[in-house]
C-alpha cells in the first residue's frame, strides 16, 4: 500500500511539473536600433586649452529581456553605443574630433507600483574605448580614453493610450560610481609610452576624478506594422586626473525602431503565452 501511494504521489508530481513547464510563458526579447544627430562640446587640456564645439553623430543598439533570477523579476539589458563628434574652436581655425565605443551589460530588478508603470533599479558593467584628435598638434595630436566601470542605473516605463493606441514613455539614467581608467601623465607623450615608459597608466576611478552621467528619454509609438522610437540622449563625461581635465558633453536626438522577438532554440515549439519586459 505504501508503494502504491508513493507511486501515485510521484505520478502527480511529474504531471504537475510537465503542466507548469507547458504553461510557463516564453520570454520576449525587446530590441531597439537607433541613429542620432546632435551637438557636442569637447575640451581636453592635454591637447588644447580651448573649448571645441560642433556636431555629434551616434548609433545605439539595445536589447532587454526578463531572466529567471529572483523569481523572474530581474531584467537583463545590453547597450551598444557609438558616438563621433566633429568640432571646431571658437576662432574657427582648428578642428578636433572625438569618438567612443561603449558596451554595457546590466541587471535590473523590476517593480510594478501601478498597472501601467514599470520601474527598474540595478547596476551595469560599462566599458568604453575612445579618442580625441586635434589637427593642429604635431607632437601630441591625439589622446586615448578608456575605462571599465560599475555603474548605477535606474529606469521607468509608462504606457498610455491615445485613440486606443498604446504609447510607451521611458526614462533611464546611468552614472558610474567605481572603476578604473586609462590616463597618461601630464606632458607625457605616447612615444614615451611606446618605448617603455608606461608606468602608472591605469588608475582607480570614482566620483573624485570621474563624473559621468547619461540620460535617455524616449517615446515609442505604433506605426502600421512597426514601432517607431524617438529619443533624446544627454551625455556628460568629465575626468580630472594627472592634471589633465577632460569634458565631453553631447545632446543627441535619435530615431529608430523597436520590436519584440521570440528566440527559437532548435525545434522548440512557439507558444502563445509570452512574458514581456514592459508589460
Amino acid at each position: 500500500m505504501q508503494k502504491y501511494w508513493a507511486f501515485i504521489i510521484l505520478l502527480l508530481f511529474a504531471s504537475s511539473s510537465c503542466f507548469s513547464q507547458e504553461d510557463k510563458p516564453e520570454k520576449l526579447v525587446y530590441r531597439s536600433t537607433m541613429l542620432g544627430l546632435g551637438k557636442a562640446n569637447v575640451y581636453d587640456s592635454y591637447l588644447s586649452p580651448m573649448n571645441y564645439s560642433g556636431n555629434s553623430y551616434s548609433f545605439m543598439d539595445e536589447s532587454m529581456k526578463m531572466t529567471n533570477l529572483s523569481n523572474g523579476n530581474i531584467a537583463a539589458q545590453q547597450l551598444f553605443y557609438i558616438d563621433f563628434a566633429s568640432t571646431n574652436n571658437n576662432a574657427g581655425n582648428s578642428a578636433q574630433y572625438a569618438g567612443s565605443l561603449e558596451y554595457s551589460y546590466g541587471l535590473h530588478y523590476k517593480f510594478k507600483p501601478l498597472p501601467a508603470l514599470n520601474v527598474f533599479a540595478g547596476s551595469q558593467i560599462n566599458g568604453m574605448a575612445g579618442f580625441i584628435y586635434n589637427i593642429r598638434n604635431s607632437n601630441n595630436p591625439a589622446t586615448a580614453k578608456a575605462h571599465l566601470n560599475l555603474t548605477l542605473s535606474a529606469a521607468a516605463s509608462y504606457v498610455f493610450n491615445i485613440k486606443s493606441q498604446p504609447f510607451r514613455l521611458r526614462y533611464q539614467i546611468t552614472s558610474p560610481f567605481v572603476g578604473m581608467m586609462f590616463s597618461q601623465q601630464y606632458g607625457q607623450s605616447y612615444y614615451e609610452i611606446s618605448i617603455g615608459n608606461n608606468d602608472d597608466l591605469i588608475h582607480f576611478s570614482s566620483y573624485h576624478n570621474q563624473v559621468t552621467l547619461r540620460n535617455y528619454l524616449s517615446l515609442e509609438a505604433p506605426f502600421n506594422s512597426i514601432t517607431l522610437r524617438l529619443m533624446y540622449v544627454n551625455s556628460i563625461y568629465e575626468t580630472r586626473i594627472n592634471y589633465i581635465n577632460t569634458r565631453i558633453c553631447n545632446n543627441n536626438f535619435m530615431i529608430g525602431f523597436s520590436k519584440e522577438l521570440f528566440i527559437v532554440a532548435g525545434k522548440k515549439e512557439v507558444k502563445g503565452n509570452y512574458k514581456r519586459v514592459f508589460e
